[in-house]
């Protein structure tokens, strides 16, 4: 697909020169397009940014912007974790969508944006075993710490074009059993292990999976449901 090349000097190596078998989405969180692109290519510290840097970005115009090599480690996913996996920066793919965020509006995603990122995942994924589970955002990651891509991220749509997981309905609540130990067991065992409390856990669970549950206090029937449902 066409690209526009913008390349950063923010990377190093994949340690042990790993392949990568994860996808990371994140939204920029800045005004415009223009300014994400800018702390992207600088070489030194922006503000609270540091040094970042995307492999991808989509902006406002549904373009793909390249800053850097698969091949190579680039530096968005901070201190996270998913599984055992603990430096995501070296196991993952990471790209970045222009959409304001809770630092502004998080408005609605534009549907072009998400067109795109549909194709640029589906050809990634050509060159790179990254099964369904991987494909995550930057809250799964690094839960209390990144809110990225939000509540308003269309995972459902990702899904219906055979990526990511979301829980598909298809499992009565009534044939499935848990009460809140398991539940946040399988949890962790599912890939939510950055360090934080259970109620973080379940409102970045939440976030992705089950977003009309945000503000739910407690673990309901459908939070089990539903984690049942993705780890089948």
């Amino acid at each position: 697909m066409k690209m526009i090349s913008c390349p950063s000097p923010n990377f190093d190596d994949r340690a042990g020169g790993q392949d990568p078998t994860m996808i990371i989405i994140h939204y920029t969180g800045t005004l415009t397009a223009s300014d994400a692109k800018d702390i992207f290519i600088c070489p030194d510290a922006v503000g609270s940014f540091g040094r970042v840097s995307p492999h991808y970005m989509i902006d406002d115009n549904s373009q793909v912007l390249k800053f850097i090599e698969e091949e190579k480690r680039a530096w968005h996913a901070g201190k996270s974790s998913w599984g055992n996996i603990t430096d995501i920066n070296s196991a993952s793919i990471g790209i970045e969508i222009w959409n304001t965020g809770h630092e502004h509006n998080l408005e609605e995603f534009i549907p072009e944006q998400i067109d795109v990122l549909i194709r640029l995942i589906k050809e990634i994924r050509t060159r790179w075993n990254i099964p369904d589970k991987n494909i995550v955002g930057h809250s799964d990651i690094a839960s209390g710490r990144k809110l990225d891509p939000g509540e308003k991220f269309p995972w459902k749509k990702l899904a219906n074009a055979g990526i990511g997981n979301m829980p598909n309905n298809k499992i009565l609540p009534e044939h499935v059993k848990g009460d809140n130990n398991s539940f946040f067991t399988n949890l962790k065992s599912y890939g939510y292990s950055y360090p934080a409390d259970n109620d973080i856990l379940l409102t970045e669970f939440r976030r992705h999976f089950l977003p009309h549950l945000l503000g739910v206090e407690d673990v309901t029937q459908e939070d089990i449901t539903a984690l049942f449902d993705i780890s089948s």
